[in-house]
């Protein structure tokens, strides 16, 4: 992977015969802020019982984890529930989180990470008179 990025700045060009996998992508590091360490991100499927264990070992380890999940808006039934709450438990147990990101997947993260949601200041409305 580095060696096509080096390709890349270099100039020479690059050519694939097919995009590269998301996985290659997951560990860059973040420059720009001094002492920051690398973002390690895992992209996995929650499938089973099994794949909700393995997020939760990751997010102990302190990995970013971004989980596809069936269609939760439409596919949801309560064994699939159970997983999820599963995964809750486990996450939760390390001070890890859970977060819903879309219909299909979800975000785990272990506890030295903070999530919040970003509020937009309304804007004053000027009446006309």
């Amino acid at each position: 992977m580095f060696k096509k990025i080096k390709k890349m700045i270099s100039g020479d060009s690059l050519k694939t015969s097919s995009p590269v996998p998301i996985e290659e992508y997951v560990e860059l590091p973040v420059k720009g802020y001094e002492g920051l360490e690398t973002i390690k991100i895992k992209v996995c499927d929650l499938e089973d019982f099994k794949d909700a264990t393995d997020i939760a070992v990751l997010t102990e380890a302190g990995y970013l984890v971004i989980a596809n999940t069936i269609n939760l808006e439409r596919d949801l039934d309560d064994d699939y529930a159970k997983i999820l709450s599963s995964l809750k438990e486990k996450v939760g147990k390390t001070g890890g989180k859970i977060v819903r990101l879309c219909e299909t997947k979800v975000l785990a993260v272990p506890s030295n990470t903070t999530i919040e949601r970003m509020v937009k200041e309304e804007t004053p409305k000027i009446e006309e008179e």
